[in-house]
């Protein structure tokens, strides 16, 4: 049987990232949060089953959400994103990566799963390696 990849949430806000990853596990995801885009960047290059990243734009940090996709895609360039953000229509399109949907804040948890599910369906998975 096969598992869910583990899912890399990055939000600056506490309540964000507690509602956000208990929906999540909810729908049977295993998440991981980091609260910044360094403690991000880190479980990225420590943490080898995130297979999702969903990441806030802004994260008031000097490695915005940007910049976590952009590492993200260098650890796995099959390695799925989802941004997040008050203002997706301010986001430059030259700096975010490809296939990656951006959802605007505030979002319920089931928005995200409704995207993962459209991510899969266009042909890419998230699923890990099944379990030994």
């Amino acid at each position: 049987m096969k598992r869910n990849a583990l899912v890399l949430l990055v939000a600056a806000d506490a309540l964000t990232r507690r509602l956000t990853a208990n929906g999540l596990e909810m729908y049977g995801y295993e998440v991981v949060a980091a609260r910044d885009g360094g403690e991000a960047v880190d479980l990225l290059r420590t943490e080898r089953r995130i297979g999702l990243v969903i990441t806030d734009i802004e994260l008031g940090s000097d490695i915005d959400g940007l910049a976590v996709a952009q590492a993200a895609r260098q650890a796995d360039p099959r390695m799925l994103v989802i941004y997040t953000s008050r203002f997706p229509q301010a986001i430059p399109a030259k700096r975010k990566v490809s296939a990656a949907p951006t959802l605007r804040t505030p979002y319920h948890p089931q928005q995200i799963v409704g995207l993962i599910t459209q991510l899969r369906q266009a042909g890419t998975s998230i699923d890990a390696a099944e379990a030994a």
